[in-house]
């Protein structure tokens, strides 16, 4: 039997161990007995106002016979637990949904939990839980029904995953920040200033812009300033650089006789470097930080070229990194006209204009991703809740069979959340495709966070209103369902009913009439 959570495979187990623990309390406490003894009250009580008129016994005891038989089916279906029907902890089983880091996901159970659930919290779990026969098959035919549209479904593009991976992306290592700030200071503001005074309108430089975006010369990486002659070609870096070899032809103003440690290397090795790079450094350090960030942007744009799958990485970390390299601001957001102050004070004004929405923003993002992770959780526990109180609503209903229909209703209303959600993943995928149509804005939009807040706020909001509103709206309208379920079910039987009560009353009524009559006389 498949469930829907880590957590699901021991609420289950537990929640169906708790059924049995009640179920023998209450039998042998003799209060499973109460409602056999209530149907023969009840249906010697009304034949007995109505004295010996009509055929008041004979459709009494029909009565009584029918609500025994009724009575006694639902407690040998879905009452007494059944040796019949064992959950067996080895057929429970979960696989989480691919992703794009695991497209090929591994089947998690009770026995191998891949989670902390069973190492720790839910330890002495039963092999074999015997559960009533109905609920049984109510489990059965609910996950497979779930799954079974699951599968039915579109396989989702799993954005999500990639944003996630993105805001872990950073720059852990003290020694790299200092070394992105040298390039910073040494390589991109020289570039910058340049750029900004020249103000190149070539037919390579717009080709560059065209290709890599109009912003592209506002960031380090640049690939105008790496591909433009005069640039990072001939810009070095001012002091030497650990790592980099002397070289007598390029550091030509140092004696070849006392040479230095390290050299200086050129602005555009210094960054491209496939070995000992700038760019190559920060891939290796979103890697270590965040999981294979950069194969996952290979694998959520395929289709652009390596270059830029490369700058959308270098970004991303850049983006990221401690709020203690304040350059980082520079790169994220400038977007002045000549040279650093008017860069600083771009920033000034930019982040003073989108302050308040990426605040808003940002906490949105994370209450949101703590309300997804939550929510699997809060359906197993609302789950383990119904399995273990069964037992009293199947007393306290007097065996009523349209209490199994609406018990049903009310385990498959709650599992099939997960459809829900997933739907929700659907369309949350989808939207974001909608709203970025070009993979390469998606990937950027992690780079420039103040850029694009307010569609990404929106985002959030709406997949948030999609995974609560969703399983709010299908639980309604399933308690709307249910208790018109539970009336037609009334209604139905009734008739069966009817006829004793009425000559019930009919015969109470005759009754009263003679001992007045007699009275009067």
């Amino acid at each position: 039997m498949t469930v829907d959570s880590y957590l699901e495979l021991f609420t289950t187990l537990f929640g169906w161990t708790f059924y049995g623990i009640l179920w023998d309390v209450l039998v042998g406490t003799g209060i499973v007995f109460l409602p056999f003894l209530g149907i023969l009250i009840d249906n010697w009580r009304e034949p007995a106002q109505g004295g010996e008129f009509g055929t008041v016994t004979g459709l009494s005891l029909r009565r009584m016979e029918l609500e025994l038989f009724i009575a006694l089916l639902v407690v040998v279906l879905a009452g007494q637990p059944a040796a019949l029907t064992p959950l067996n902890a080895a057929s429970l089983n979960y696989t989480p949904p691919p992703t794009l880091i695991d497209p090929t996901p591994s089947t998690a159970t009770v026995a191998a939990p891949q989670s902390t659930y069973g190492s720790t919290g839910f330890t002495g779990s039963l092999a074999t839980v015997n559960v009533p026969v109905w609920w049984y098959a109510v489990l059965s035919m609910t996950s497979g029904f779930n799954h079974a549209v699951v599968e039915g479904l579109p396989s989702a593009a799993d954005m999500r995953t990639y944003e996630q991976q993105a805001r872990l992306a950073t720059i852990a290592d003290p020694r790299l920040r200092q070394e992105v700030s040298d390039f910073f200071s040494q390589c991109y503001i020289p570039a910058r200033s340049m750029y900004q005074s020249e103000r190149p309108a070539t037919a390579a430089v717009n080709a560059l812009l065209t290709t890599y975006g109009p912003d592209d010369p506002d960031w380090m990486g640049s690939q105008v300033y790496r591909n433009t002659p005069g640039y990072y070609d001939t810009l070095r870096a001012t002091t030497q650089v650990s790592g980099w070899a002397y070289n007598a032809a390029r550091d030509t103003e140092y004696d070849p006789a006392a040479p230095p440690t390290w050299g200086r290397p050129y602005c555009k090795q210094w960054w491209e470097d496939a070995s000992a790079g700038l760019r190559e450094k920060l891939i290796t350090e979103a890697d270590a930080t965040s999981a294979g960030f950069s194969g996952l942007v290979v694998a959520i744009a395929p289709a652009l070229a390596s270059e830029q799958q490369n700058d959308a990485v270098a970004k991303t970390v850049l983006a990221n990194a401690p709020p203690s390299w304040s350059n980082n601001d520079l790169v994220a957001h400038n977007s002045g006209s000549t040279g650093l102050l008017s860069t600083v004070e771009n920033v000034a004004k930019g982040g003073l204009a989108s302050g308040g929405v990426v605040a808003a923003s940002a906490l949105f993002s994370v209450t949101m991703t703590a309300v997804l992770q939550a929510l699997p959780m809060v359906q197993a526990v609302l789950l383990l809740g119904i399995y273990a109180l069964l037992p009293m609503i199947v007393v306290l209903s007097r065996y009523s069979i349209s209490m199994m229909v609406i018990g049903a209703m009310a385990i498959f209303t709650v599992k099939f959340w997960s459809v829900l959600w997933y739907l929700a993943l659907w369309v949350d995928q989808n939207l974001i495709l909608s709203m970025y149509p070009d993979v390469n804005v998606f990937l950027q939009m992690f780079a420039n966070p103040g850029e694009h807040d307010i569609k990404r706020m929106l985002l959030n909001m709406i997949t948030t209103s999609l995974y609560l509103g969703l399983p709010l709206l299908w639980s309604g309208m399933m308690a709307w369902v249910g208790v018109h379920v539970g009336r037609s079910i009334e209604a139905a039987t009734s008739p069966l009913r009817s006829p004793a009560q009425d000559a019930g009353r009919q015969g109470g009524s005759i009754g009263k009439t003679l001992l007045s009559k007699g009275t009067r006389r």
